[in-house]
């Protein structure tokens, strides 16, 4: 029994996966059938050094209409295998799903039945078939996830997954890795686009071997995560605070380094001369870098903006100087814990007014991206 007339582009990114392709696209070409007649079964083969490329290529000659092949010549990693699918796809629905027969295919019909109700269904595995450390490094995925980027998904990295094809075919996606799959989602959760979660069988796999697991591929998927999270897709003011802390140490560090070298070095021997000259050349590095990595502003520098910053700093002086004051002598505060309260204080008027107002005139220029890798087909 069919459900409403609908056409669905489905591909399977494919790794060395000889054993099971033929298998996955028998299985899923009959149960796509029960559901519609438009359709497409994409097979991505993501530079398999064993025949699952030639497999693919049998199969689509068996059946042009209905199957087609995409070539890596290299391995480029599932994010890369992912965006190809995406790209081939035609019709109006895409899923896509592993080709290591660890979901079973017939279970499409559970996530079709909400393509009235839902622009996106996805996946999630009801029991996981999988070894223990993978089902460590999963839970600690989405923990990462769910506390960088507010995404809360039972399953982030779930292969069984449906989209309306508009939706996902123009996503400035940047990785290229493991961490793919959650950048569609956060990006697409950032549009305020609802879907629906849906529990789907996870099946043992029998044959072929896993790369998920490998320690180049979690390291190269949490490289992905740090520039999407430093990138736009974070909490832009976290990133700029911690930016912003780790040019103050960095200022202090050229502050008390230069000082250091001109009186114990140099013929200098005026302290408030050299003292003045580390002062300067501390702040101004701090000024620039603060502009132009912190708060990545790209416009002209004008006076008022030098004078505002040295403003902002000479009342983080005064601030600090009253916030000592008043803890050690009106509330009797140690003085120990009195410079760590009155340093969190300074700090943050500092950064706060460097924000809203040193730098709030400024027009910040968005550089155009340029994508990080190209699909070979």
């Amino acid at each position: 029994m069919k459900y409403a007339p609908f056409s669905i582009s489905i591909f399977f990114p494919a790794y060395n996966e000889e054993s099971n392709i033929r298998e996955t696209i028998r299985a899923m070409r009959e149960s796509v059938r029960t559901l519609t007649d438009t359709y497409e079964l994409i097979i991505v083969n993501d530079g398999s050094n064993d025949k699952t490329g030639t497999i693919a290529e049998e199969l689509k000659k068996a059946d042009p209409q209905h199957i087609k092949v995409v070539h890596h010549v290299t391995n480029l990693g599932y994010g890369s295998a992912l965006m190809s699918g995406i790209s081939a796809a035609t019709y109006d629905w895409v899923f896509f799903t592993d080709a290591d027969l660890q979901f079973d295919p017939y279970e499409l019909r559970l996530l079709t039945q909400h393509i009235r109700d839902y622009p996106v269904i996805i996946g999630y595995r009801a029991k996981r078939r999988d070894p223990f450390m993978r089902l460590v490094n999963a839970k600690g995925w989405n923990i990462l996830n769910r506390l960088l980027f507010k995404l809360k998904v039972k399953d982030i990295d779930c292969a069984f997954k449906l989209f309306k094809r508009e939706l996902v075919a123009d996503l400035p996606l940047q990785s290229k890795g493991a961490m793919l799959s959650a950048e569609i989602l956060i990006r697409l959760r950032r549009k305020q686009v609802n879907w629906k979660e849906v529990p789907v069988t996870h099946l043992p796999r029998k044959q072929g071997s896993p790369t998920g697991a490998k320690l180049s591929v979690i390291f190269k998927a949490l490289q992905e995560m740090h520039i999407l999270y430093v990138g736009e897709l974070g909490n832009r003011s976290i990133v700029e605070f911690f930016k912003f802390s780790f040019i103050g140490v960095i200022n202090t560090t050229i502050d008390v380094g230069l000082y250091f070298i001109l009186t114990r070095f140099s013929f200098m021997d005026n302290i408030i001369l050299v003292k003045g000259i580390t002062y300067f050349t501390g702040t101004m590095f701090s000024f620039f870098a603060n502009r132009f990595w912190t708060f990545s502003k790209y416009s002209t520098i004008n006076m008022l903006e030098v004078g505002r910053f040295y403003a902002a700093g000479a009342i983080a002086l005064s601030i600090n100087i009253s916030a000592m004051y008043v803890l050690t002598k009106i509330f009797s505060v140690h003085d120990g814990i009195a410079v760590f309260i009155a340093t969190i204080i300074t700090i943050g008027w500092s950064f706060t007014s460097m924000k809203f107002w040193v730098y709030s005139s400024t027009t910040t220029v968005n550089k155009e991206k340029i994508p990080l890798y190209r699909t070979t087909q």
